[in-house]
C-alpha cells in the first residue's frame, strides 16, 4: 500500500485507526491530563486525538506524520476546534524527531508501529522523548485473536509473529520493560467502520477519476483488501489501544542533570504567527498580531532575535516576550 493509496482509502476519516471518538475520548480521561501536559504524537494521522484533547483537557502538544495531506487536514481539524495555538503539526519522519532531550509526558503512536519496524523498535522511539520519571506512552497496536496459521498471515499480508495475541502482547511490553496499566480495545463495529469506509472511499475516487493512473492498481488493492479483511481479519485481528509506564526497575537516575526545557532555541514568523521552539522540542504559537511592534517591523529585524533562559529579545525592536506568557497563551 503507497501513501497515495492510504491518502485516498482514509479520506473521509478522522480517525485513522478502527478506533471510535468516544473510546479516544476515554482514552483521554483515563490518562488525567491538564493545562501543564505535554504531548508528542508520532504518526498522527489528521491529529484528530492531538486536537480533541487539547480542546478537552488544554494540552499542548506536537503531531508529526509523513503526509503534507494529513498534515494539512489536522490543521484545518486544529483550526476549527480553535486550538491552533495549543498544537503544532509537522510534515516530516515521525522516527526521525524523537530526541533525548525532549521531555514530553505523554508520547504516543497509535496503529504505526512500523515507524521503528515493529513493536520493540517503536518503543524504543517513543522512550527518546518521554520526560524522565513519570511519563506515560499510549500506544495502538493489532494483535491476535488467536495464533493464525502460515496461509492465514500471508492472505493478511504479515507475518504470523509480526503481532501476538493479547497475552502475547502483554509480554512485549513487559520484556520491553513496560508496566501495562490500562487499554481499550477496539470492537467488531470500530473495525468494521474503518474498513468499510475505505472501500467507499475508493470506489468514489475511482468513479471520479476513471483515468487516473493508479486506478488499476488501487481497484486491485482495495479488492484485495476487502477479501482478506471479510475472510479472515474479522476472524483473527483485533486492535488495542494501550497505556503503559516504565517499570520502576528501569526508571531513570534519581538525580538527573539540571536542565531548563524551557528555554527557547528558535523562532519562525509566517502566516501571521510568532512560533517559538523550546528545548525539548515542544513549539508555542501565537498571533503576531498580538506583538503590534514585531508585526509592523522589517523582516531582517523580526528576525534578529536573542534568546535567553525564559525569555526572547529584540533589542533593535527595544521588544521582549517571555516564554511562561507563551506558554499561558498570554500576550
Amino acid at each position: 500500500m503507497t501513501l497515495r493509496f492510504h491518502e485516498i482509502a482514509e479520506s473521509n476519516h478522522r480517525i485513522l485507526n478502527p478506533f471510535s471518538a468516544e473510546k479516544l475520548d476515554l482514552i483521554g480521561r483515563v490518562l488525567e491530563m491538564g493545562e501543564q501536559t505535554r504531548l508528542l504524537d508520532l504518526a498522527c494521522g489528521k491529529g484528530e486525538m492531538l486536537s480533541r484533547w487539547a480542546q478537552a483537557y488544554g494540552v499542548r502538544g506536537v503531531g508529526v506524520d509523513i503526509s503534507n495531506v494529513f498534515i494539512e487536514a489536522a490543521r484545518e481539524r486544529a483550526y476549527l476546534l480553535d486550538v491552533g495555538d495549543k498544537v503544532t503539526l509537522v510534515v516530516g519522519d515521525a522516527a526521525a524527531y524523537p530526541e533525548p532531550h525532549h521531555e514530553f509526558d505523554i508520547v504516543a503512536c497509535l496503529g504505526a508501529t512500523w515507524i521503528g519496524d515493529g513493536l520493540a523498535g517503536t518503543i524504543d522511539l517513543l522512550r527518546q522523548a518521554l520526560k524522565r520519571g513519570g511519563g506515560t506512552l499510549v500506544i495502538g497496536e493489532p494483535y491476535w485473536y488467536r495464533q493464525p496459521a502460515p496461509d492465514v498471515a500471508r492472505e493478511l499480508d504479515v507475518e504470523p509473529d509480526t503481532f501476538a495475541t493479547l497475552g502475547g502482547t502483554l509480554e512485549r511490553f513487559e520484556a520491553a520493560g513496560l508496566e501495562l496499566v490500562e487499554m481499550v480495545l477496539a470492537d467488531y463495529d470500530d473495525f468494521d467502520r474503518y474498513e468499510a469506509s475505505q472501500w467507499l472511499s475508493v470506489s468514489r475516487f475511482l468513479s471520479d477519476n476513471p483515468d487516473d493512473p493508479d486506478a488499476d492498481a488501487l481497484r486491485e488493492w482495495i479488492a484485495k483488501n476487502r477479501r482478506a479483511y471479510l475472510h479472515y481479519g474479522r476472524e483473527y485481528m483485533g486492535w488495542g489501544v494501550f497505556v503503559l509506564r516504565l517499570m520502576d526497575d528501569i526508571a531513570p537516575p534519581a538525580d538527573p542533570p539540571e536542565t531548563d526545557h524551557n528555554a527557547p532555541v528558535g523562532i519562525e514568523i509566517n502566516d501571521g504567527m510568532l512560533w517559538v521552539r523550546l528545548d525539548d522540542g515542544r513549539v508555542i504559537g501565537n498571533p503576531l498580531t498580538w506583538y503590534a511592534w514585531l508585526e509592523s517591523a522589517p523582516p531582517a529585524l523580526q528576525r534578529h532575535v536573542e534568546m535567553h533562559d525564559g525569555w526572547l529579545e529584540w533589542p533593535s525592536l527595544n521588544g521582549q516576550i517571555r516564554v511562561a506568557d507563551l506558554l499561558k497563551g498570554r500576550r
